[in-house]
């Protein structure tokens, strides 16, 4: 397969770069060493700049013996405190509900949460106290870190309301009072923000799957009577999904992750659902995304989500970049932000066992963590390219920042993670580069930055020594494939490549002045 790439051709500015976001869970985690270990790296690496939290308001809303509502919001400035000296913003879920003013207080989830917490899925006893609790915390961290800090982040309402975790354990075909309720919810959330400053970013609803549930809200707020203003329309700047490929019980059907679904049956089916309420250019986040739902799941109920731990996954995830970059302009999908979900996280026993988390418990760093690496290098300037076959799974994104560095990544995938991949071949070319460069190729397979390969090798060790572990660690830093060199090119630049089964080759050409 020979692909070659324009360097001088008009560029198509890739307006934001939109996949590497994460939704960093618990957000009590941030407090915490572990927790702040994770968010230094990926700060480090420069993975993410938008950090998805909740504002957690059980913790800070509480009533005095007088049965005033009185806030703490000690913790909540620490967690701000930290990710913003990071370097990240914030999109911030509100949620769940305060038992101080939960209509039911001892609604509280099945699930035990991180340290011991369950949630209160209740609806407000009065929605004026919601709205204020609302208003609050958003005049707290505006007056805090000032508006023009606070309007580039995005705040939300809720956390699934088609789901579990609004009025009930059962979702909205059977529940349908759920939809009126969390539209009600809303437009308190709205009043309350808004009344601190009409320039903080708000939305909703972050509904997990539910296209019937979205559809609803976005025509309550296009046409719908505000329950907060009596008016018609509610507020939105825009609105949050949650896209996850598959359910795992359905690898028992033979069903894999998919990333034409992604892109086709979730995306588009969105969008279209927004241009149908008059919403054609209304930003789209995905405040959770995976191959795969059920973050608390791991091997032990799916085997098959190892697929979270090895080589398949970031080429899955390039796969999935390169075919939104292509398609969205072309199905006009205003998508803004992808965020990882790291859930799982805090309930680590082991190395390796395909929580959704970055990391492992003796913190190794898994292959999907080096994928998302290699991609927050991409420059936001598209080339054109053109290639002499078409080769299933076989792509290139090529690109060039601000800096005249050009940066390309090269994939190799298969959505179905037990398919055996054969090698693919390509004879890359990059056309009209003058000049002197400093050349790197990054590769991620099943032999190359990859932990999870070298753990199995040594006989995955539930206690490694401390050999075992530094060579474990060692295997699993983001690796050049062979040293790094200068070259002057005169017209063109060439490299042949072998991809491996589920694999992405990186390359950067660096000008030297």
């Amino acid at each position: 397969m020979n692909i070659t790439i324009k360097a001088t051709d008009d560029q198509t500015i890739i307006k934001t770069n939109f996949w590497n976001h994460i939704h960093f869970h618990p957000t009590d985690a941030i407090e915490d060493i572990w927790g702040k270990r994770i968010l230094e790296k990926v700060s480090q690496d420069q993975v993410a700049k938008y950090v998805r939290m909740y504002a957690m308001l059980e913790d800070i809303v509480t009533r005095s013996p007088g049965g005033e509502l009185q806030y703490d919001f000690s913790m909540n400035d620490h967690r701000l405190d930290y990710l913003l000296g990071l370097g990240f913003k914030p999109l911030i879920c509100y949620n769940f509900m305060p038992r101080a003013i939960a209509k039911n207080p001892l609604q509280l989830s099945k699930l035990e949460r991180y340290k011991g917490k369950r949630i209160n899925f209740s609806e407000p006893a009065d929605y004026l106290e919601w709205q204020e609790v609302v208003y609050q915390y958003a005049k707290h961290v505006t007056e805090r870190y000032g508006v023009e800090e606070v309007k580039q982040w995005y705040m939300h309402c809720w956390n699934e309301p088609d789901l579990h975790y609004w009025l009930s354990d059962q979702t909205y075909e059977v529940h349908e009072e759920k939809l009126p309720a969390y539209c009600r919810l809303y437009d308190h959330f709205a009043a309350g923000v808004k009344r601190v400053s009409s320039d903080i970013r708000i939305g909703g609803p972050s509904a997990c799957y539910n296209r019937s549930f979205v559809d609803a809200f976005l025509r309550h707020t296009r046409e719908g009577r505000n329950d907060a203003t009596g008016e018609v329309g509610t507020p939105i700047d825009f609105f949050s999904v949650h896209v996850y490929s598959i359910n795992p019980a359905e690898f028992s059907k033979g069903l894999r992750p998919s990333v034409k679904g992604i892109v086709e049956n979730i995306f588009q089916e969105y969008s279209d659902i927004a241009k149908r309420h008059g919403y054609g250019d209304l930003e789209i986040i995905a405040d959770e995304w995976g191959a795969a739902s059920n973050g608390f799941s791991n091997v032990d109920q799916f085997p098959d989500l190892i697929f979270r731990e090895t080589e398949y996954f970031p080429a899955f995830y390039v796969r999935m970049v390169d075919t939104l970059i292509r398609e969205m302009p072309k199905r006009q999908i205003p998508l803004s932000k992808m965020m990882i979900c790291l859930s799982g996280q805090h309930d680590l026993d082991r190395d390796f066992e395909g929580y959704r988390s970055f990391f492992t418990l003796n913190d190794y760093k898994k292959p999907i963590y080096n994928g998302y690496v290699l991609m927050a290098k991409l420059g936001d300037r598209l080339l054109t390219h053109q290639s002499d076959q078409i080769e299933a799974g076989v792509g290139v994104i090529p690109t060039k920042d601000d800096n005249g560095c050009y940066k390309i990544a090269l994939y190799h995938s298969d959505d179905d993670f037990s398919k055996k991949l054969g090698n693919k071949r390509v004879s890359l070319r990059l056309e009209g580069i003058e000049g002197r460069y400093r050349i790197r190729h990054y590769r991620l397979d099943h032999t190359h930055s990859n932990a999870y390969t070298m753990y199995k090798e040594l006989g995955s060790p539930s206690q490694p020594t401390q050999q075992q572990r530094e060579a474990i660690q060692q295997a699993g830093e983001l690796k050049l494939y062979y040293p790094e060199y200068t070259a002057d090119l005169q017209g063109s630049y060439e490299e042949h490549i072998v991809l491996t089964g589920h694999a992405v080759s990186f390359l950067e050409l660096e000008p030297l002045r």
